[in-house]
């Protein structure tokens, strides 16, 4: 009784215009309908797609600390460091891949970012990078995973002031 009341809890009243199946809303994602471009039409957007976002949506860190993290990834897919999801047809070259003048600069610049964060810089490449959770980095180091969101808050906020953010 209180699982299905739960789930009636997560429903979100939309527009005229449903999308999507049911099913989709019963893995406890955070699921925010927002009206779209043309008048009466709604999307439904899911909000906790990434480690950070489920932090801000928790509370756990700040809009500053997000929006340094979510820099610092958009920096990382700009330098083709997020792997790639569908098959290249293009001739594969065995020495690796090749990147072109702006990812190279866009390389150095991820480099040196990663640099002026010294030993956080870790945690950032774990959670905001590879989407892992704060607590597992934490753990693999032997530490108590409660001290893994502390650290990420901490990491975060350095990186907010590298940027000026």
């Amino acid at each position: 009784m209180a699982r299905a009341r739960r789930r009636a809890d997560r429903r979100i009243p939309l527009g005229p215009a449903d999308q999507g199946p049911p099913e989709r809303y019963q893995h406890g994602d955070v699921i925010r309908s927002e009206p779209g471009e043309d008048a009466g039409v709604f999307h439904r957007r899911v909000t906790t797609q990434s480690a950070l976002d489920r932090y801000l949506n928790r509370g756990q860190i700040g809009q500053r600390q997000f929006d340094a993290g979510a820099k610092l990834y958009r920096l990382w897919r700009a330098t083709g460091g997020a792997p790639r999801v569908t098959l290249s047809y293009e001739l594969r070259i065995p020495s690796g891949r090749e990147l072109s003048d702006g990812q190279a600069a866009l390389r150095r610049h991820l480099t040196e970012v990663l640099r002026a964060m010294g030993p956080l810089g870790a945690i950032l490449v774990h959670v905001c990078l590879c989407d892992e959770a704060a607590r597992t980095w934490a753990s693999s180091r032997g530490d108590t995973p409660q001290a893994g969101v502390v650290v990420l808050r901490l990491a975060l906020d350095a990186l907010g002031d590298y940027w000026k953010l």
